[in-house]
């Protein structure tokens, strides 16, 4: 190729050639995978919603005794929403990781094994500590949602219920009642969110 001042025009004309083709080709294959993504995880939140509305209608009125109607409700929508965020976000990320750790590997492997043995000592260090703090967070997570749940049919209820509270003096109880489920999912969601947040420094 050319050059100019000792520096190779030519090469440097197809490396860039070839940095184009690789951001467009980057490009398409993350639209083609947020498509794929989207499309799954609405198609699986749809049948997650036509599922549980299906199970509500064979429940028995016994259970609609017990659960409050804002606390079913917040089955069909919240807990549906965060599995489709989940789907949403993390599973592609998840498949682009796990082909990035292999192609890496490899190419660890190839160039000192040593070494990579080495690192991935330290990487399996690392998902221990992420699995002891998946299952201590988990509790937490799950307590979450049920609170979530009950503030919700807690919250559905006084305001459906709003003239029946007020005849009956009840809005002191029903503050007392707000606040203590409030504050048990301040505290549960405090806690699932820190601890899952430690493992991305971990």
């Amino acid at each position: 190729g050319l050059m100019i001042g000792g520096i190779d025009l030519g090469a440097i004309g197809g490396i860039c050639v070839m940095l184009v083709f690789l951001y467009a080709a980057s490009f398409l294959l993350n639209y083609l995978q947020g498509f794929i993504m989207a499309t799954v995880t609405q198609r699986v939140s749809k049948s997650l919603r036509s599922d549980i509305s299906g199970k509500i209608n064979r429940l028995p009125l016994r259970y609609f005794d017990t659960a409050t109607s804002g606390d079913v409700l917040s089955r069909v929508t919240n807990d549906v929403d965060s599995i489709s965020q989940t789907l949403n976000q993390s599973l592609g990320s998840l498949i682009s990781a796990a082909v990035m750790f292999v192609g890496c590997l490899v190419m660890m492997f190839y160039m000192n094994w040593i070494m990579a043995l080495t690192a991935l000592a330290s990487t399996l260090l690392g998902f221990a500590l992420m699995m002891l703090i998946i299952s201590r967070s988990q509790k937490y997570f799950n307590r979450q949602q049920k609170d979530l749940g009950n503030i919700n049919g807690h919250i559905e209820e006084i305001y459906a219920g709003q003239q029946v509270v007020k005849a009956y003096n009840g809005e002191r109880d029903a503050k007392a009642t707000f606040r203590e489920i409030n504050t048990r999912m301040q505290d549960s969601g405090w806690k699932s969110q820190f601890m899952s947040g430690l493992m991305q420094p971990l």
